[in-house]
């Protein structure tokens, strides 16, 4: 939801709000007006009525249907106050019962008293609920509209360096040798966003670059002394007067090394992924590199006496870098290998919709939710570095995929769900 309906969503909440309180407080002070002003109607009838008996005219002039005027007999009578009441009374027109508002009095004039009763139709409630409730759904109708309208007019012209900048930042690449492109803008708010994503922006390609520089050229100096160390310990290791002890001490320095250069390899990859260095140009055919990697690490999985079995989906097309694939496949089989057991067994199955692999295996020895985390094994497996699966997470996430690993019933379970 964009920034813009958000606003408008809660401008409008809070606009009904106040109509809905408003409305209630209207509504009271209508009923009460209504009824001060027909109390103002009754007084002034009840003052043109008894300026009507003393003048002289006869009470049956002045009775009428809103009017009632009774003559009381004696003289143990007393003046009262004006008593104002909410009653039924039959409409005169209607002739049926309606709210009206009654007025009565008993009065002295000229030593005789008079009970005088005026009554007047009053206003139903309901009828003043519905016009203040249809005023007030107009204004409220009227002023969203113009709410919507003014907003999407204005936030076009308003909120145009904002909507600029996103659009730059969405295509904005660390890659690039060309810094960020902002608007110019008036508004202060704005020049100082554009100021801070200058700032940031120049600051993340310049470490990028160094970062990428480095992680290059300790890759390759690495190497070299490496390549070096393992030539010489082959040369130590072919030595004719060499003791069985020197070669169990010098292999064991030939596999640390190795070891060692695999971290480089692995470490520089993750680098490299990471910084999005691979570029993702179209699909490719996944059943028949996959079928490739299978074919690659059969006779591996022999050796150690582990069946493997594949049910590929033929042409699945899948947006991913060739050699990101190759990688992807290559780390799932290998550990599925690495991580069996003698006379086990590796279920491979691909599907449009997702890459699953089964194998047979001891149970893992750390938390499952940390095994896509660097360095971090299922067992201690001397041929595993520990960076198999992290690679394997990095490339999914570069694809926009989901991995998920189970293990129940001595039976490990890796899926790559592609959508």
């Amino acid at each position: 939801m964009s920034l813009l309906t958000k606003t408008i969503l809660l401008f409008l909440v809070v606009a009904l709000l106040v109509f809905g309180v408003g409305g209630i407080i209207t509504y009271q002070l209508v009923v009460k007006e209504v009824k001060v002003e027909t109390d103002y109607y009754l007084h002034e009838t009840y003052k043109a009525t008894i300026g009507g008996i003393r003048a002289g005219k006869p009470i049956e002039a002045l009775d009428n249907e809103k009017v009632l005027i009774t003559k009381l007999q004696g003289t143990n009578w007393t003046d009262t106050l004006s008593h104002y009441k909410d009653t039924l009374a039959e409409h005169f027109n209607l002739h049926r019962m309606e709210p009206h508002r009654n007025l009565t009095r008993i009065k002295e004039i000229d030593g005789t008293f008079y009970r005088i009763s005026i009554t007047d139709v009053l206003i139903e409630l309901d009828d003043m609920y519905e016009g203040v409730v249809g005023v007030l759904s107009r204004l409220f109708l009227y002023l969203s509209a113009s709410v919507i309208l003014g907003s999407v007019i204005i936030s076009r012209w308003l909120f145009k360096p904002f909507v600029q900048v996103l659009n730059r930042l969405s295509g904005f690449n660390l890659k690039s040798s060309e810094g960020l492109q902002v608007p110019e803008t008036s508004t202060k708010e704005f020049k100082k966003l554009n100021s801070f994503l200058l700032k940031m922006t120049d600051k993340a390609q310049r470490d990028y670059r160094s970062l990428k520089e480095f992680t290059e050229n300790a890759s390759h100096e690495m190497q070299t002394p490496i390549a070096v160390a393992k030539g010489k310990l082959e040369l130590m290791l072919e030595s004719p007067d060499l003791d069985e002890e020197r070669a169990e001490l010098i292999q064991g320095a030939y596999q640390a090394i190795s070891r060692l250069s695999s971290i480089g390899h692995s470490l520089t990859l993750l680098s490299k992924i990471e910084n999005q260095e691979f570029t993702i140009s179209g699909t490719i055919n996944f059943s028949q590199l996959l079928q490739h990697a299978i074919d690659n690490f059969r006779e591996l999985a022999e050796l150690k006496g582990i069946c493997l079995e594949a049910d590929i989906e033929e042409k699945v097309e899948l947006p991913i870098e060739n050699s990101l694939a190759d990688i992807l496949v290559s780390n799932l089989i290998k550990n599925a290998i690495q991580h069996n057991q003698a006379e086990g067994w590796i279920k491979v199955k691909l599907t449009p919709d997702n890459l699953s692999i089964k194998n047979t295996g001891p149970a893992p020895t750390v938390d499952t939710s940390l095994l896509f985390e660097r360095f971090k094994k299922g067992n201690q497996s001397g041929g595993s570095l520990g960076l198999g699966l992290s690679i394997v997470k990095k490339i999914v996430e570069v694809c926009d995929w989901r991995v998920s690993y189970q293990f129940a019933e001595e039976i490990h379970h890796l899926q790559v769900d592609f959508s």
